[in-house]
This record gives C-alpha cells, structure tokens and sequence, in this order.
C-alpha cells in the first residue's frame, strides 16, 4: 500500500489542518458527529467563543449526552477536526455551511472535509485504498479491505503491531460507518462505494487548503485531496472551470499549460 502523497516540501510548520502524522486509533471510538457538530457550530453562530462552547458541551447546554464523560469525549473530538488549527478561514467557512442547513451539502461534505484531513489513516483509506476501488469499478469494500491495508503498512507504521485486534476491528468498523455518514459508501451489513456530493462551495474550501500548501499549477489538479470525493484531474477541471465563472480565481487550462490564480489572502493561513 502507498501511503499517500503530500508534497511535505510545501507544508509550512502553521499548516495544521492536515495530519501528516502517523497512523493513530483516534477514531476508534467516534464516528462522523454529524448532530454533535451540527450543535457546535450552531453556537459558533451565536457568536460564542471556543471556550464558552467548551463548558457548555461539558455541562450539557449544548451537548445532550446522557454523561459528562462523553460529552467531554465528543468535544476533544470535534475541536480536534474543527477548531484545534484557529484558522478563522475555515472557521467560518464552517459556519457559512452550517448556516445553508444541517443536512445541506455544503454542511455535509465539509465537515466530512476536515474529518478525513485530520485523520492520516482516514484520508489513506478513502485517497488510496477506496480510490483505487472506484477507479477500477470495484464498488464492494469491507473492514477487511482495511485490516489487510493496516497489515500491508506495519512495515512503514511499526506502531500499528502494538494495537489490540479488537481496536483494529472496531477503528475499521467506525471509520466504514463514518464514511457511510458521509455518502462515501452505502450500506448497513455490505458496503458500496458511492461517489460523495462536492458542491462548488466546499470544492473552494479545497482549492485554499492546497493554495495555502504551497500547491501550484497541475499539481492542483493532481493532488490526492480531491480523491476524497472520488474527483478525477478531468472532474477537477470541470469544477475549477465553474469556481472561475464568478471570478473568485482564475482558471484556463490549454494543452499542458495551466493557468491558475486565486486570491492572494489565500497564500496566507
């Protein structure tokens, strides 16, 4: 299994939004939190700050679980994917999603966005592993895909033989129903690929991420980030040709020669 390009010459020490780390459990116990964020932002909208919204998902004002421990386990969890990075660019790009509505695309697709770039594991699986499903028109995935992709990696991950089969087991299994959460993957028992919602609104958010990484001309149109919602270079293309057409950035592609520009606020994080 390759693990997955990131261009690491470009990433800046402030570039924190993606995790370039190693392979970790730390979704063995969440899934996407779809309500849960939903409720978070929705008091970033009231204009709270992140720590007013701590001690109110702590104490149950915002969050409605039954015990303060998971309540605590839910917020360490979103503010993690969400806010740990205070990139007040992707801060309200979050709450402009929530503001089109819970179930909206745009809501959707974003906070899927952050959970796999914040998640090495988790953006492997779908860039590598489910990519190449698609691309082969291979549509059936199960958790066993993943634990044969976490044996193929110890080699290049030697902290994944000290994890417990059961935490392999149960990463897998909540990793596939997030996915599914998200419009990855259909299915309760069998799982099938199905290629995710990405509305121009989001597809913006990733071009600023790879701007900000230092990605530049075609290698825009290549990079793995758009695998997560299955975007081929020629699907990029077609989305960039369409984010142009308000003139939010420039985009005009002859032959082999790419012309894009976006705005210089975006080379800043």
């Amino acid at each position: 299994m390759v693990i997955s390009e990131m261009n690491r010459s470009c990433i800046r020490d402030t570039d924190i939004l993606r995790d370039l780390g190693q392979y970790s459990t730390r979704y063995t116990s969440k899934g996407a939190l779809l309500t849960e964020a939903g409720l978070i932002i929705d008091a970033l909208l009231k204009n709270m700050s992140i720590e007013e919204m701590r001690k109110r998902a702590f104490d149950g004002t915002i969050l409605g679980q039954r015990t303060r421990t998971s309540r605590q386990k839910i917020w360490r969890d979103l503010h993690y994917r969400l806010f740990t990075h205070r990139i007040e660019w992707v801060i309200e790009g979050l709450k402009e999603a929530k503001a089109k509505g819970f179930r909206s695309p745009e809501f959707v697709s974003m906070i899927y966005l952050y959970y796999a770039l914040r998640d090495h594991l988790t953006y492997d699986i779908v860039t590598d592993l489910i990519w190449n499903r698609w691309r082969n028109k291979q549509r059936e995935i199960s958790r066993k895909d993943i634990l044969s992709m976490l044996d193929e990696a110890c080699d290049a991950q030697p902290q994944i033989q000290r994890w417990a089969e059961s935490s392999r087991l149960k990463l897998a299994s909540n990793i596939l129903t997030a996915l599914r959460d998200f419009g990855v993957l259909e299915g309760s028992r069998k799982k099938r690929i199905v290629q995710p919602i990405l509305p121009l609104f989001t597809a913006e958010q990733i071009l600023r991420v790879l701007i900000t990484e230092g990605i530049r001309g075609r290698e825009v149109l290549k990079h793995s980030t758009w695998r997560l919602f299955l975007c081929s270079e020629e699907d990029v293309a077609d989305i960039l040709v369409r984010l142009a057409q308000p003139k939010r950035i420039k985009f005009e592609r002859t032959g082999n020669i790419i012309v894009l520009q976006a705005p210089e606020s975006w080379e800043e994080v």
